[in-house]
């Protein structure tokens, strides 16, 4: 007999499997540290400490580039919000737990390595990408909010069936 299963308690019966995953990638898991995939070398001063303030002609990469990794990056400075809606419906000392509290801190890797690189290579404009970021961040992420204004989010089924 099928039975409908709510977003949440989907969750839930896949707990067993987040486990047993979460434990795998963990194991095989190799560290890294987001300064060894910034080119610092090719880093200079701003005009606040003597050196020279952006210039679209610095940027190396094209404006499709541009718009993905700054579009990552403001996905990634969202984390706080995508934290807060996981944890709020599970406790965290168990497998979901576990699982939501590491993708934070690897999501956060990637925020800065996304947000020096940019920064330190000159490829986009540091002053507007930080007002992007601060107005990201101070709109946060709200799924009811997200719900309300998205047709495509409506129209996407809110139960499972098994």
């Amino acid at each position: 007999m099928q039975r409908d299963f709510t977003d949440l308690e989907l969750l839930y019966e896949l707990e067993p499997v987040v486990e047993e995953n979460v434990h795998r990638h963990l194991g095989v898991t190799k560290d890294w540290n987001p300064h060894d995939y910034v080119p610092w070398s090719e880093g200079k001063n701003y005009k606040a400490l003597g050196g020279q303030d952006w210039d679209p002609e610095q940027s190396k990469l094209s404006e499709v580039a541009k718009i993905a990794m700054i579009t990552n990056l403001l996905t990634e400075d969202n984390l706080p919000s995508y934290h807060r809606e996981i944890a709020m419906n599970f406790t965290m000392d168990g497998p979901w737990g576990t699982w939501v509290n590491r993708w934070t801190a690897e999501e956060n890797r990637h925020g800065i390595a996304i947000r020096d690189y940019l920064v330190v290579t000159r490829s986009v404009d540091p002053v507007e990408l930080e007002k992007l970021r601060i107005a990201q961040m101070t709109s946060g992420f709200s799924p009811a909010r997200t719900a309300r204004t998205s047709p495509s989010r409506r129209a996407c089924s809110t139960r499972w069936s098994t």
